[in-house]
């Protein structure tokens, strides 16, 4: 959250695409701004496909070669943490027998501090792994490493994994790891 990992995941995509004009799908799940769509906090945006529960991801890259009537190069994943594991794998099929470059973004952890099931995959799975360097502090200074969730302004710890932050009660902070385990007494 505020990571700059989908302000990234765009300017990738906007460079490939460069290269490989249609070539590079754009997936996503759970978008803040709705369907068909991938945007970043910035106000970047691009169309994309939007991924559902139980959706096969071959028949997705099927369909949108048909449509584009070619093949494609690369594609770029967003918010990989709310894919299924089948998905996950799917991709990785893609890419070692379709010979697809794969690019995932996304959480590792929920604001609970637990990891995704589709993010442990990919981990589990992955050729190579690098983590987005941001810079982000903490209010307290401290490098800003989890998300915090606060809903009508008081820090959540259960509830559902899925909370997409598409209106004015949801809030996402980033927060250093002492703060994040700290029970909000301050201490």
């Amino acid at each position: 959250m505020a990571s700059g990992k989908t302000t990234l995941l765009l300017q990738t995509h906007f460079n490939l695409n460069e290269a490989f004009p249609g070539q590079v799908m754009l997936l996503n799940k759970n978008d803040r701004c709705g369907n068909n769509i991938c945007s970043s906090r910035t106000g970047a945006s691009q169309i994309a496909t939007t991924v559902k529960d139980g959706d096969v991801i071959c028949d997705l890259v099927d369909a949108y070669e048909k449509e584009k009537t070619l093949s494609v190069s690369s594609i770029l994943v967003d918010e990989i943490q709310f894919f299924s594991e089948d998905q996950v794998d799917s991709l990785a099929w893609l890419a070692d027998t379709r010979d697809i470059n794969v690019h995932i973004f996304g959480l590792l952890t929920s604001y609970k501090g637990h990891i995704f099931p589709a993010s442990r995959r990919s981990l589990e799975i992955a050729d190579e792994i690098k983590q987005i360097k941001n810079n982000k502090r903490c209010w307290c200074g401290s490098p800003a490493t989890h998300n915090a969730l606060f809903v009508s302004g008081r820090r959540a710890y259960d509830g559902v994994d899925t909370i997409v932050d598409n209106n004015s009660v949801i809030d996402y902070q980033v927060v250093c790891r002492k703060h994040f385990m700290s029970n909000g007494s301050g201490e």
